[in-house]
C-alpha cells in the first residue's frame, strides 16, 4: 500500500482473452474452434507482439460470425460422427429436445461454475470489483478510488461477499494512508470483514482484515493470530495475508517467524514488494541497519519511486546516522506517498535529530493545529517531540496516540524511534496497556 501507480486499462467487457473463454462462449470445444478460425474465418485476434501467441476476441464479432455461419454452427458437433444416418422426423425430434436438454444443462453448469469463480452473477458488480482493484503497491488516491468501487459491487449485488472483503480491506489500508480515527477506519473494516465472512465464511480475505483489527485496534493478540492463520488456512497463496502474519509477528517480536512468513509472501507474489521491504525492516530492528539498506537499495532497483520502501530506506540510513541520505529519502517518500502521518513523523524525527531543529518544529506545528481543527494522529507528533529531546512531551503524545489506538505502521515495541524511552517505566506501561512486550 504505497505511491500511486499507473493501473493498466482492463480489457472492454465483450472481450474474451483465450481459447478456454472464446470456446466457452460458443459453448464449443477449444479443438472446434480452432478448426472455426482454420476453415470458416472464425474471427480470433493475435498478439502478434506476443511470444506466445496469446489470442482474443470480441464477443459482438462472434455473435455477427455466428449469424452468417448459423448453418455450420448447428450442424457441427465437437467429435463428428463416422457415419451419418437419416433418422425419422420424429427421431430428428426426439434429438433435437435431448440436445437442447443437453445444452440447457451444460449452459447451466457453465453458469454456475462462473459465478462459484467470480462471486456473483451481477456482470456490472464484477466489473466494479475489477475497476476497486487498487494494486498492491498503491497509495492513498488508489485506495480511496477503490473503497467507491467496492461499495458500488455491494450496492449492485448486496450479497458479493468478495467485494465487502475488498471493502473491508481498504478501510485497513486507509488506516495508515489516511487522516481518519481508528474507531472510524477499523470498526468500518471489521464491519465489512463480518459481513464477507456471514456472506463466505470460506472467504480469507475476511478473516486476514478480521486479524488486524484484533492485534491493531483491540490488542487481543491470541485472537489475532488465529484469525490470520485461519485467513493463511484457507488460501495459502494468499500474498497479503502472509505479509500482513509477518507485521502482526515484528510487532510481537517474533522476528525469525516473521522472515518465514515474509519470505513466503515474497514467493506468492514476487511483483509485491511490500514484503520485500518488510523483511529488510528487521535488519533495521535488530541492530543491523547496514544490511537493511543493502537490501531495500536492491529491491527499489526495480520501482526507484515506491515510496513505502524509500521511507523504510530512509528511516535505515536514520538508524545508521548517515542523516544526510535518510533525509533525502524520507523527503522524496513524503512527496510521494502524499503527507500521511508516518511519513511526516518519520521526517519530522530525522530533521530534529540530525539538527534542523527549525523545520521540524514547523512540521510539528502543523500537525498540532491540524488536531486543533479536527483529527490528526498523535503519533507523528510524539516521533518529532523525541527527536528534539523532549522526553515528557513525547511521551504525553504517545499516551495520546495509544488512547487512540494509533502508534504508528509499526508499534513503538519494535520502532527504534522509540530506543531512548525504552526502558522508561511509563513507556513500559504504555506497551503493557497495549499487550505487547516493550522490548
Amino acid at each position: 500500500m504505497q505511491p500511486e501507480r499507473k493501473v493498466e486499462a482492463l480489457p472492454t467487457p465483450d472481450r474474451l482473452d483465450s481459447w478456454k473463454e472464446i470456446a466457452a462462449y460458443l459453448n464449443r470445444s477449444e479443438r472446434t474452434v480452432r478448426r472455426w478460425e482454420d476453415n470458416e474465418e472464425l474471427p480470433v485476434h493475435r498478439l502478434q507482439h506476443d511470444k506466445r501467441g496469446s489470442v482474443y476476441a470480441y464477443t459482438r464479432e462472434l455473435d455477427t460470425w455466428r449469424v452468417s455461419r448459423r448453418v455450420v454452427v448447428e450442424a457441427t458437433a465437437d467429435e463428428p460422427p463416422s457415419r451419418r444416418i437419416r433418422p425419422v422426423w420424429w427421431v430428428a425430434g426426439i434429438l433435437a429436445i435431448v440436445t437442447a436438454a443437453v445444452v440447457v444443462g451444460m449452459q447451466a453448469r457453465a453458469a454456475n461454475a462462473e459465478l462459484a469463480e467470480r462471486g456473483t452473477s451481477n456482470d456490472e458488480a464484477w466489473q466494479a470489483l475489477q475497476r476497486a482493484a487498487f494494486g498492491a503497491n498503491a497509495g492513498r488516491v488508489q485506495i480511496e478510488t477503490g473503497i467507491r468501487y467496492y461499495r458500488q459491487a455491494t450496492e449492485l449485488d448486496p450479497k458479493f461477499a468478495r467485494a465487502w472483503g475488498g471493502l473491508a480491506t481498504a478501510h485497513m489500508a486507509l488506516t495508515w494512508f489516511g487522516e481518519r480515527p481508528p474507531s472510524d477506519t477499523m470498526n468500518e473494516a471489521r464491519r465489512y470483514a463480518e459481513e464477507a465472512r456471514r456472506l463466505n465464511p470460506s472467504l480469507g480475505s475476511a478473516w486476514r482484515v478480521l486479524g488486524n483489527v484484533s492485534h491493531f485496534f483491540d490488542w487481543n493478540h491470541k485472537l489475532a493470530e488465529a484469525q490470520l492463520r485461519r485467513s493463511i488456512e484457507l488460501n495459502p497463496q494468499d500474498a497479503t495475508a502472509l505479509s500482513w502474519y509477518g507485521d502482526f509477528l515484528v510487532d510481537m517480536r517474533r522476528f525469525d517467524e516473521a522472515r518465514v512468513s515474509y519470505t513466503r509472501a515474497i514467493h506468492t507474489s514476487p511483483r509485491w514488494l511490500e514484503p520485500a521491504i518488510a523483511i529488510s525492516n528487521i535488519h533495521t530492528f535488530t541492530g543491523q541497519p547496514t544490511q537493511a539498506i543493502v537490501e531495500e537499495e536492491r529491491t527499489l532497483e526495480t520501482e526507484p519511486n515506491y515510496g513505502l520502501g524509500l521511507h523504510f530506506l530512509g528511516r535505515a540510513y536514520l538508524a545508521s546516522r548517515d542523516w544526510p541520505k535518510a533525509i533525502e529519502r524520507l523527503r522524496k517518500s513524503n512527496e510521494i506517498i502524499g503527507s500521511v502521518p508516518f511519513t511526516l513523523g518519520g521526517l519530522g524525527y530525522a530533521l530534529a535529530v540530525s539538527g534542523q531543529r527549525d523545520e521540524a518544529q514547523r512540521i510539528m506545528q502543523d500537525l498540532i493545529s491540524r488536531r486543533e481543527k479536527g483529527y490528526y494522529p498523535a503519533f507523528p507528533i510524539a516521533q518529532i517531540e523525541l527527536g528534539l529531546g523532549h522526553t515528557d512531551a513525547a511521551l504525553d503524545w504517545l499516551e495520546r496516540a495509544v488512547g487512540e489506538r494509533h502508534t504508528g505502521f509499526y508499534f513503538p515495541s519494535v520502532d527504534p524511534i522509540y530506543d531512548s524511552v525504552r526502558s522508561l517505566s511509563r513507556f513500559r506501561a504504555l506497551m503493557a496497556r497495549m499487550n505487547i512486550p516493550a522490548s
